[in-house]
């Protein structure tokens, strides 16, 4: 009888994954810039899932050199020209928006949650970041100290994040 069970239970997640296939049908193309775009069409909700990665993390900073593509992270929410600091963010939050941002060994991501009539305005948000962003020295030290203090409420007693900091030290020398 367990056996029967655990064989229907794996049919049902066989057809579950076909049937999900067909919500999402990825249309990939490649822009003149080389900018590689994927959409994955979903109906289900009127809002949208905005995402732009960038094939750079930490597997990318020299030797002897961690948390700057934490810190560069972090950086892209400083401000444009035309966004100042802490425009960005505020203009998402006017228009219903989430928005956040992660980095990992290879990438780093930036997202936004937004109404799917906003799109365009998020569009132009980050393509505005992307080519415009004005940096200091004073926001490089101001957001060196905050990825630090993050490491530090992650780490430091946490025997589990520690053991995850050394394996990766190995697998990604």
């Amino acid at each position: 009888m367990k056996r029967l069970f655990v064989l229907l239970l794996l049919i049902g997640l066989a057809f579950t994954g076909q049937a999900r296939a067909g919500v999402y049908n990825p249309r990939l193309f490649t822009l003149d810039n080389g900018m590689r775009v994927v959409v994955l069409p979903n109906h289900r909700a009127p809002v949208i899932l905005h995402m732009v990665w960038y094939k750079v993390g930490a597997a990318d900073e020299p030797d002897g050199v961690s948390g700057v593509a934490h810190v560069l992270e972090h950086l892209m929410f400083k401000g444009t020209p035309k966004h100042p600091d802490g425009a960005f963010s505020r203009i998402l939050a006017q228009n219903g928006g989430q928005e956040n941002a992660f980095t990992g060994y290879d990438y780093t991501g930036y997202y936004q949650i937004v109404a799917s009539d906003r799109l365009g305005l998020v569009m132009e948000l980050e393509a505005d970041r992307m080519t415009n962003l004005v940096l200091s020295e004073q926001d490089f030290q101001t957001e060196r100290a905050v990825v630090l203090e993050e490491r530090n409420q992650r780490t430091a007693n946490s025997p589990a994040a520690r053991l995850s900091e050394q394996a990766a030290r190995h697998l990604y020398p």
